[in-house]
């Protein structure tokens, strides 16, 4: 049974420091304490990730607390563990990271065991609020996935070629979870992404294939369409057809980002664009981006945020369904897994108060175009650290 106190990692913390001397382990730890609400909605709460679901003043979903624990075995050889303890999973401690790494020269590193899904820009550092200026990382992009960890192996590498600073990834490996409560696999995870880097700017991408299996057609897609077809008249063969073209089990998953970084005279600009579905199947292909332009003064930060995330509606997938009942079923439950269209406007200001922590304000106002919600507005006041 996991620990649902912080204590137990502290407590192991305290001890393993005890012993640095003698093992040669480092720690480093970092946190959120932070409190928000959704003020303003007019229709239904959003029910974005982690963001004041409930609509009360809460100190729960975006607080955490994390350690990371590492250790130097010799010959090139390390471990890390990373232990998190999250407000919105009731501060459960868990291990997020739990990886070895063989340094194989001064270019190349291989990792092995669970590490972090390459999904955004700052997958490595999603976690720790101090490492950006936002209150949150923009949540059209970082929407939280149940899938930002995996067991598997990844290869890193750097280069530099004059003023170029250049940083590739490889990664293999699988995930298995629930997602929304629905059991899923994603399974021959295979993934690359680079990012470029000179002076003041920086461009990067990367992309993921995987195979998806799950319950998700047993849970969701079978109730959702098995009215009309139980109403279209249709052959055996008609309907394991019109159910095999929208079926999610047994499609690839695929996952594209990319972007740019401008950090230039204390004039920051941030951009950042994901893409991601289940090929051939009902699920909508998502899009979502954010632009942030920001601007330094002194210890003070002060970053506005536009952020757009959309679904398509595809029918190709039913193009070769005759039936006409089973095309309109189709079509609806296309619909139905398409209807989440948003942007998110934000602005957000930074303290650096001390070298470790900053106190953090944003106040956020959005519109979803699903008619049972509308638009909407909150805010939260935090501080983020680390030690």
């Amino acid at each position: 049974m996991k620990k649902t106190i912080l204590s137990t990692a502290i407590l192991l913390a305290t001890s393993v420091t005890s012993q640095a001397f003698a093992t040669d382990i480092q720690m480093n730890g970092f946190g959120s304490v932070r409190f928000g609400q959704m003020v303003d909605v007019d229709g239904v709460n959003p029910m974005l990730p982690n963001l004041y679901n409930d609509d009360d003043l809460t100190f729960k979903d975006e607080s955490l607390f994390g350690i990371q624990f590492s250790s130097d075995l010799g010959d090139g050889l390390s471990a890390t563990v990373q232990l998190t303890a999250e407000g919105s999973n009731d501060f459960d401690v868990e291990a997020h990271w739990a990886y070895i790494s063989y340094q194989i020269n001064d270019n190349h590193k291989i990792n092995a065991g669970r590490l972090a899904t390459p999904l955004f820009n700052q997958s490595e550092y999603e976690l720790v609020g101090f490492a950006h200026n936002y209150a949150r990382l923009p949540k059209s992009v970082y929407w939280g996935f149940d899938f930002n960890t995996f067991e598997g192996v990844s290869l890193d590498s750097q280069y530099t070629f004059e003023d170029y600073f250049l940083t590739t990834k490889l990664i293999y490996g699988n995930w298995d979870g629930d997602i929304e409560g629905i059991n899923s696999e994603f399974k021959n995870i295979v993934g690359a992404n680079a990012s470029l880097n000179r002076d003041w700017w920086t461009v990067f991408g990367g992309a993921l294939l995987s195979e998806f299996e799950g319950d998700i057609d047993s849970a969701l897609t079978i109730p959702s369409v098995i009215g009309g077809v139980n109403a279209s008249g249709a052959t055996g063969a008609e309907i394991d057809s019109f159910l095999s073209s929208i079926s999610q089990s047994g499609k690839d998953g695929l996952y594209m980002y990319g972007g740019f970084k401008v950090d230039h005279h204390d004039w920051l600009i941030d951009y950042e664009y994901a893409q991601y579905e289940i090929q051939d199947s009902a699920d909508a292909k998502n899009k979502s981006w954010y632009l942030s332009l920001g601007r330094r003064f002194n210890e003070y930060t002060v970053t506005y945020v536009h952020e757009d995330y959309s679904q398509d509606s595809d029918y190709s997938v039913l193009s070769s369904v005759e039936n006409p009942i089973l095309q309109a079923t189709g079509q609806s439950f296309v619909d139905a897994l398409a209807a989440r269209n948003m942007t998110i406007d934000s602005i957000h200001v930074r303290w650096d108060f001390t070298s470790s922590a900053a106190l953090k304000a944003d106040y956020f106002f959005g519109s979803d175009d699903r008619v049972e919600v509308g638009d909407f507005s909150g805010f939260s006041v935090g501080v983020d650290f680390i030690f």
